[in-house]
């Protein structure tokens, strides 16, 4: 089985480092806190682009290079792997900030993280979030492990999805989704197929 797994939010616990970070970042600028917590990412926050600009400057690179595995992220992985399942990275990381790393370096940041993490991968694919359905046909990726509530409804109408849930995506119920909340849920799940 070819299997599809995002990153933020699936490999790592993007929704607690954005509310932990962006509400520290609130209080240090003297800016009124979050508007709504289960919105996605940064929409969690009224902010301007030049305060979602200075605020990625200062905690997203952080969170790139630093932000640990979910738990027993590589445990599961690497199980799914020596059972003949191919691993597909895919992975909306694939330009940096416009104004402090490019997109060769944030790549290079990934490989990185996923290597200290120990996360292993057939194939590592730098796509942009809205393209990953035209990947997903063209390389026949059987499921999709995401996070996204902008891009499970697309997937979903080509190929089943585990989401793995966040506060952000639990309003999402639709057909072909499956919600999974760990991952050895995610393992167990994927056995049942």
């Amino acid at each position: 089985m070819k299997i599809g797994i995002d990153i933020d939010g699936v490999l790592t616990n993007d929704d607690d480092y954005i509310l932990d970070h962006a509400i520290k970042y609130c209080y240090e600028n003297n800016i009124n806190s979050y508007v709504d917590a289960t919105r996605y990412e940064t929409k969690k926050f009224d902010w301007n682009n030049e305060t979602l600009d200075d605020y990625r400057s200062k905690y997203f690179y952080n969170y790139c290079k630093n932000e640990p595995a979910r738990r027993f992220a590589s445990e599961v992985i690497n199980k799914l792997h020596q059972e003949g399942n191919e691993i597909y990275i895919i992975t909306g990381r694939y330009k940096g900030h416009e104004d402090s790393t490019s997109g060769e370096e944030m790549r290079n940041i990934v490989k990185e993280w996923l290597k200290n993490n120990k996360i292993y991968y057939d194939n590592l694919i730098f796509i942009d979030a809205f393209k990953k359905v035209e990947y997903i046909k063209q390389n026949n990726i059987d499921i999709m492990i995401e996070d996204s509530p902008q891009t499970i409804p697309i997937i979903s109408k080509i190929i089943p999805v585990l989401c793995y849930d966040c506060r952000y995506n639990r309003d999402l119920k639709i057909d072909n989704v499956t919600r999974v909340y760990s991952w050895y849920d995610i393992y167990s799940k994927l056995n049942n197929k």
